[in-house]
């Protein structure tokens, strides 16, 4: 049974960093934990990670699980409370095409959505410490 997921997320991107920090804004089923994709503890941590995982949103549970793109997003709205009941609904087989293609199109549109939005990545990444922990 899975009791902690990590969320690896672009901490150069305004637009993910924001979500990071929604995230950790939520209320949550299980422990829930954002840290920059590269923070130098992500190597040591979780090694082995494929090198896709630079580049879309990752996600590792505490059983070894490695989760990629509308994977992730799943597994980290699973963790929420207010959205795990959606999780389940996207990923039946008649919504998953549909839920894939969401996230295919946020994943491609977000450092578009950064330049008109003029959002930038943090420096410090903002889903990392005790605040942002469940």
């Amino acid at each position: 049974m899975i009791h902690h997921l990590t969320v690896l997320y672009d901490e150069r991107c305004g637009f993910c960093c924001r979500c990071a920090a929604w995230l950790g804004r939520q209320p949550r089923l299980i422990h829930l934990e954002c840290i920059a994709r590269g923070h130098p503890s992500v190597e040591h941590r979780f090694p082995g990670l494929p090198a896709r995982s630079r580049a879309e949103l990752t996600v590792v549970d505490d059983q070894g699980g490695v989760y990629l793109g509308d994977d992730a997003w799943l597994m980290a709205m699973w963790a929420l409370f207010d959205w795990r009941l959606w999780s389940f609904r996207l990923a039946s087989p008649s919504l998953r095409p549909f839920a894939r293609l969401a996230f295919s199109l946020v994943g491609l549109l977000r450092h578009p959505v950064n330049a008109l939005a003029g959002l930038e990545g943090e420096p410090a990444p903002p889903c990392e410490g005790e605040a942002c922990r469940a």
